[in-house]
C-alpha cells in the first residue's frame, strides 16, 4: 500500500536531516589539557596544604617527608585524571567508543597491534635514552616524580608504582591520543597530527623535566610510537600499553638505586 513505503522514507529524511552530534573543537581540546594541569596544580596544593597540616598537629605520628610527598602526588593525579577522563568521556558522547577519525578510541584493540605496542614500549626508553645522552652530553637528566620517589621509603616507591605505569598514561592517553588527536586529524591529517601531538606532549613535560630541553625528544619518541599505535589500530588501548610498558621500565630504576 502507498502509506507503508511513504513511512520509512520519512523517517530516513528524518535521520538525514537531523545535525551531527558535534564532537569538542581544538580550543575546547586545548582547555581540557589546560584544565588537567590545572587540576594537579589546584589538588596538589590543597593535599600538600593538609599534609603541612597535620604533620605540625600529629608531629609524631606522620611519615617523613618524602614519603609524605608521595601520598600528595598518588592522591592529586588519582583525583586529577578521574575528573579529566570523566569529562572528555561525558562531553565525546557516543564517539567516545568509535575509533575513527573523531573518537576517542575507546574500542577493543586487535592482539597483534597489543604485541606491537609492548615491544614498542620496551624499546621506547632504550632508543630515547640514547637520544637524551647523545644530546645531554653527558648532563644528568630526571623527572619531579624520580627525584620524589629516590628519597621515599620502599614501601611508597611501591604505592607511587601503579600511579606512574597505569593512572598517569591512562590519563595522557585520552588527552592526547584520545581528544588532542581526534581534533588535529580533522584538520591536517594523519602524519601531521601525529606530528604535532607528539611534538606538544614532549613540550608540556618540560616543567616536570626542570626545563631540561634535552629531555623533551625522548617524550616526543614515546608521543610518535603512541600516536601512530592510536591511528593504525583504530584503539587507544595500544598506545596506552606503550606508554605504560615505557614508565614501567622507568620504575626499575627506583628499586636498584
Amino acid at each position: 500500500m502507498p502509506h507503508d513505503s511513504a513511512s520509512p522514507a520519512l523517517s530516513m529524511d528524518a535521520d538525514l536531516s537531523a545535525p551531527p552530534e558535534r564532537v569538542p573543537g581544538l580550543v575546547e581540546t586545548l582547555l581540557c589539557i589546560l584544565g588537567y594541569f590545572a587540576l594537579q596544580f589546584g589538588f596538589g596544593g590543597l593535599f600538600g596544604a593538609l599534609s603541612q597540616l597535620i604533620s605540625r598537629q600529629f608531629p609524631q605520628n606522620v611519615p617523613a617527608a618524602p614519603d609524605r610527598l608521595i601520598v600528595v602526588v598518588i592522591l592529586t593525579l588519582i583525583c586529577s585524571a578521574t575528573i579529566t577522563i570523566a569529562v572528555l568521556v561525558r562531553r565525546w558522547g557516543a564517539r567516545a567508543t568509535e575509533g575513527g577519525l573523531s573518537g576517542l578510541g575507546f574500542t577493543p584493540p586487535d592482539g597483534r597491534h597489543i604485541a606491537f605496542a609492548t615491544v614498542l614500549g620496551f624499546a621506547a626508553p632504550i632508543l630515547g635514552g640514547l637520544l637524551t645522552s647523545w644530546l645531554a652530553g653527558g648532563h644528568d637528566v630526571s623527572q619531579a616524580v624520580s627525584d620524589i620517589a629516590d628519597k621515599a621509603h620502599l614501601g611508597m616507591r611501591a604505592a607511587l608504582v601503579p600511579i606512574a605505569v597505569v593512572v598517569g598514561p591512562l590519563v595522557e592517553e585520552v588527552l592526547f591520543r584520545g581528544a588532542f588527536l581526534a581534533t588535529l586529524r580533522a584538520r591536517m591529517g594523519d602524519g601531521g597530527a601525529i606530528a604535532v601531538s607528539a611534538a606538544v606532549f614532549g613540550l608540556v613535560h618540560l616543567p616536570d623535566l626542570d626545563w631540561l630541553w634535552y629531555a623533551v625528544p625522548n617524550l616526543v619518541l614515546v608521543g610518535l610510537f603512541c600516536a601512530w599505535l592510536r591511528v593504525r589500530s583504530r584503539s587507544i588501548w595500544p598506545a596506552f600499553v606503550t606508554h605504560a610498558v615505557n614508565n614501567a621500565m622507568a620504575t626499575v630504576g627506583w628499586f636498584m638505586r
